[in-house]
């Protein structure tokens, strides 16, 4: 892939890249293993895949709409792609001795013909991002590989990535940068004549044509903001003067996210919409005062919680909607992890955790605490955080002070 940085930057990344595949072929010769297979689905899925940023971590390529499989032996790395328009374009991705083409039905086939193994090998083979494979795909696997003895170690990789290596950083902080320049943009997109969706398409071509490889909105255009809305169907309304605006914005530069949301009004906001933004503000001040090295996230989430619950007292928990107030950000829009320690209050089947979990140095999280209270409007801020030794700061510019757009 072509890089969007140049110079230093660029340079350092593909040095970093290159650093964590000799790590990873380290890893294969201490555990013994014949081989490690990283499979990831193509970053056009957005924050709905994992295992995209599994395969970032050790090259520069992305097959978008289409599943990629890196296969890592001893003294040999192959690029497997499913999408055979895409070989081209692979041939100069750093770090890879060969790209070849399989489709997903055929992957476990090529596998074994990489590998010169037969179909009773009982080989061990670590692997990454099975939990995304594609039915057809694990159906080859077994059927050509029914007795190889695959071992996950997703949990090991994702040590490496907690810490983010200064090249990421600052990649990280390029990403907030754009995301500062579409919030700076944002008045002249959002028009009394235009609908919602329209904006909202303006924004994400504006950071597409601004480098960006990815970007997804959610805008809500409402008297009383309900929760986040991201589908056109849902966004039909056209500004009205005191209408909520909240805008929330995820988009990737060179695979690292970018992710940031501000809430304000059109042309002038109520008492009542202002009082909402003094309590998530509260929340997310809250927060950031406890994100220091060491500190447990779990009082992060905790303080937030309280906050909420003293500023929306006597309204019943069941006319609140939330969402996760905060998870880590990296190569992943949700990296492992440190996001378990926000539960996802939209997935009752997500209860976070309740033991401690600590901020290290060096991790990079989006904190955005948020609600909407049914009948009376809602609230949301998000920025990203970088912990480090000396306490935490805030990526992007953009104040967090109430915005009033005309």
């Amino acid at each position: 892939m072509t890089s969007t940085y140049r110079g230093s930057l660029s340079a350092d990344l593909a040095s970093l890249r290159a650093e964590r595949l000799d790590r990873l072929q380290a890893l294969l010769h201490g555990r013994s293993l014949r081989a490690v297979m990283v499979h990831a689905q193509g970053g056009a899925l957005g924050a709905a895949t994992r295992s995209n940023a599994c395969l970032r971590l050790f090259i520069d390529w992305d097959g978008f709409e289409a599943p990629s499989t890196l296969l890592v032996e001893a003294g040999r790395r192959t690029l497997i792609l499913s999408n055979p328009f895409q070989l081209r374009a692979a041939q100069a991705v750093a770090g890879v001795d060969a790209v070849v083409f399989a489709p997903p039905a055929m992957l476990g086939e090529t596998v074994r013909e990489l590998l010169g193994i037969s179909k009773e090998d009982t080989s061990r083979v670590g692997q990454v991002g099975w939990p995304e494979l594609q039915w057809q795909t694990m159906e080859s696997m077994h059927r050509a590989l029914p007795r190889l003895q695959w071992e996950d170690i997703a949990s090991e990789l994702d040590h490496w990535r907690s810490a983010k290596a200064g090249p990421e950083v600052e990649a990280l902080t390029r990403a907030a940068f754009l995301c500062d320049e579409i919030f700076s943009r944002f008045p002249a997109f959002l028009r009394a004549d235009r609908e919602a969706w329209r904006t909202q398409r303006d924004v994400e071509h504006f950071a597409l044509v601004s480098g960006a490889e990815y970007c997804k909105t959610w805008l809500t255009i409402s008297p009383a903001a309900q929760g986040p809305q991201y589908l056109p169907h849902e966004n039909r309304r056209q500004p009205v003067s005191g209408d909520q605006v909240l805008l929330g914005i995820m988009l990737k530069l060179d695979g690292y996210w970018g992710h940031a949301i501000r809430m304000g009004a059109y042309i002038e906001a109520s008492p009542l919409h202002r009082r909402l933004h003094g309590i998530v503000r509260r929340m997310f001040d809250a927060a950031v005062s406890v994100f220091d090295t060491g500190a447990d996230l779990i009082g992060a989430e905790q303080a937030m919680g309280n906050i909420l619950a003293r500023g929306l007292e006597g309204v019943p928990a069941e006319a609140i909607f939330r969402f996760r107030n905060g998870h880590g950000l990296g190569l992943s829009y949700e990296e492992p992890r440190s996001t378990a320690a926000f539960p996802q209050y939209a997935d009752p089947f997500d209860a976070g955790r309740s033991e401690p979990l600590k901020a290290g140095a060096g991790a990079m999280f989006e904190l955005h605490p948020n609600f909407f209270a049914e009948g009376l409007g809602g609230a949301a801020l998000g920025d990203m955080i970088h912990v480090t030794e000396a306490g935490s700061r805030r990526l992007l510019r953009t104040s967090l002070d109430l915005q009033v757009w005309r």
